[in-house]
């Protein structure tokens, strides 16, 4: 009898949960099937090589993908950059190295009786078939057979910003923000819909060569920006966190609770990142919590303010949109685009500024959808997750975070059952766990799953 586990998915979820799996050996042999569909294993779209040096959101001493080694990713960065320091924001791609590295040696140092397999393809479905086992359905290549697959196809795309279908192929609209113009010059105006990470990263691949900087308008409902990265510490004021998790019955509590802690580590001198920080530890609990009515106050008025304190930007990248701001080349809005048109090949934009009645009128060269990952499984576009859907092999939660799991991390079905082939790790675990896509959260998930399928 032969074990195989199935990974959709090479980024950093499947490429931590592949490394565990090596490490961890069941007594039966083991084959470990780590399929990717991109240009590259290992990396995603996060961490991917690119002309621009894209940073880290997360220092370096802050970001090992093993819990029982907390500076394994700033040693390696060391080992090619020795003045590396732990508070340092570096290159994304770097971290795509450290990936590829550490899966590498797993590989090695794995049991005989445990092989790795990489497949360059693209999986586009699943078949359960008796009496226990799952079909995997490839793009190019013959279905296989495996006893479990776990699904670790990271961020899905953005939202299809409905104003935009009637011009889908029109030159001017980039759905993709990692796919942006190269011919931008100074007297051109793009207009990047979202204020979160995903704009940051735009606005700085749009303004990177300094002599061709165009007029960047941003637009999204609250106009938020993300705060700043500094350099703290773990919090040692904020106790054993029984006054947030005895307020975790209510929204208004909670927050209360929340701003007394950041005022209490401020007055000690401290970072209110410091309880941000201590927060997200206690989130999967608070979530669980809270009532379903309250879960629901959180995400209409609470998860926008949670977002731009929660995921926050490197100061080098804060710094460059501040001075662009100053200069004007970056103007913030907050507001909702009603109507798109084209006018030759550029965009008329028709929006309402937050608060406002009236309408205003702006016309760009460029349209950029950064508003962000969609975790709503009814919209997804993702081919295999629109198939699992229809079948009723995977489901959503209340609120469309993301997809259901049991405390394993199976899926479960359209019969609230949980799925004995199919398994979940990515950031769609905030459905039941709101806190899911840093590395320290997801490594988690990725150890634990490990020893529950190797068992």
């Amino acid at each position: 009898m032969r074990n195989v586990i199935v990974i959709v998915g090479a980024g950093f979820s499947g490429t931590v949960l592949a490394v565990n799996l090596l490490r961890r050996p069941g007594a039966i042999p083991t084959e470990i099937v780590l399929v990717e569909r991109g240009p590259a294993m290992n990396r995603g779209v996060a961490y991917a090589a690119r002309d621009i040096p894209y940073l880290l959101n997360v220092p370096a001493g802050r970001l090992s993908a093993d819990s029982a080694d907390a500076h394994q990713f700033l040693n390696f960065a060391r080992a090619l950059l020795p003045e590396a320091d732990g508070e340092d924001f570096l290159r994304r791609s770097l971290y795509g190295d450290y990936l590829e590295d550490l899966l590498g040696r797993a590989e090695r140092e794995s049991a005989p009786h445990v092989r790795l397999e990489r497949i360059r393809d693209e999986v586009l479905d699943l078949k359960p078939f008796a009496p226990h086992g799952i079909e995997v359905r490839f793009a190019r290549r013959q279905p296989m057979q495996a006893a479990r697959v776990v699904l670790a196809v990271g961020n899905p795309p953005a939202t299809r910003l409905p104003w935009l279908e009637k011009l889908s192929g029109h030159a001017a609209v980039r759905d993709n923000p990692w796919d942006l113009p190269k011919d931008v010059q100074e007297h051109h105006a793009v207009l990047i819909v979202g204020n979160g990470l995903t704009m940051a990263d735009a606005a700085l691949a749009l303004s990177w060569d300094q002599e061709r900087v165009p007029t960047l308008h941003t637009i999204s409902r609250r106009g938020l920006l993300p705060q700043t990265q500094t350099q703290f510490h773990p919090c040692s004021a904020c106790g054993n966190g029984e006054e947030l998790l005895a307020k975790s019955h209510s929204m208004r509590g909670l927050l209360k609770a929340s701003r007394e802690l950041a005022r209490k580590v401020e007055s000690a001198g401290g970072d209110w990142r410091e309880a941000v920080t201590f927060i997200r530890t206690l989130a999967p609990q608070i979530w669980r919590q809270l009532p379903a009515p309250e879960q629901a106050r959180f995400v209409r008025h609470l998860q926008a303010q949670w977002d731009t304190h929660r995921h926050r930007l490197p100061p080098q990248l804060a710094q460059r949109l501040a001075q662009m701001r100053s200069s004007g080349k970056l103007r913030v809005n907050a507001g909702r685009v009603q109507r798109v048109t084209a006018e030759g090949n550029r965009l008329r934009v028709d929006w309402r500024r937050r608060g406002k009645r009236e309408t205003s009128s702006l016309s760009v060269d460029y349209l950029v959808n950064a508003t962000g990952p969609d975790y709503a499984l009814a919209r997804t576009r993702e081919p295999l997750l629109q198939s699992l859907r229809a079948q009723g092999l995977i489901v959503s939660d209340a609120l469309s975070l993301g997809i259901s799991t049991d405390a394993s991390g199976a899926c479960v079905n359209a019969r609230g059952e949980r799925n004995e082939n199919i398994y979940y790790l990515g950031p769609m675990l905030r459905a039941d766990h709101w806190e899911a896509t840093a590395a320290t959260e997801l490594r988690g998930h990725a150890e634990r799953l490990a020893v529950h399928l190797m068992r």
